[in-house]
């Protein structure tokens, strides 16, 4: 397990059970992230299209299902499969690129999905009021929770570049200009 990633591309083990099923484990929780955010962005615009509130509260509702249920497991699974290769194989936390970059989106996306999970976003947002940053709070909601086209579009662009980055995995930003 431990010369896996030597390249810094994860080079395929064909014969390695652990890295495979460690694989299979995170393309399953890469999956339900990205999906459960998008199914997310649906709901959203579904929501801003109806008008009977009784109907608005059960998308709410659905929502927030879908991030409990579906976006935030896999984005732990994504995570718990990512500490298992940064630990147990020559990939490294931040040795590539390319992992650095997933490392940081990972991190951010945990960070900010579970202050706006809760009513803690919220609560940041009308403390930074008076200060004049709600602003920047409400753009970084938008990137987590999108409420119109220009916010979804964001965090898509952001999904594929997490697709992206995976699948031709850069060693360096350097010629990719």
């Amino acid at each position: 397990v431990r010369r896996y990633g030597t390249t810094g591309r994860g080079v395929s083990a064909r014969e390695n059970i652990v890295i495979k099923t460690t694989k299979a484990i995170h393309l399953l929780a890469a999956t339900a992230w990205a999906g459960g955010a998008i199914s997310m962005q649906a709901l959203s615009f579904l929501k801003l299209s109806l008008d009977d509130p009784a109907t608005i509260s059960v998308v709410a509702y659905c929502l927030h299902f879908i991030d409990t249920w579906v976006v935030m497991p896999g984005l732990a699974g994504c995570v718990l499969t990512g500490i298992f290769y940064s630990i147990f194989t020559s990939i490294g936390f931040f040795k590539y690129t390319w992992i650095a970059y997933k490392w940081v989106v990972c991190a951010c996306a945990g960070f900010w999905g579970t202050m706006f999970w809760g009513p803690w976003g919220d609560q940041l947002t009308a403390f930074l009021e008076p200060y004049g940053l709600a602003p920047l709070m409400l753009f970084v909601r938008g990137c987590i929770l999108p409420e119109n086209f220009w916010q979804a579009a964001l965090q898509t662009t952001l999904i594929f570049s997490m697709l992206i980055i995976s699948v031709y995995r850069p060693l360096t930003w350097r010629g990719l200009h």
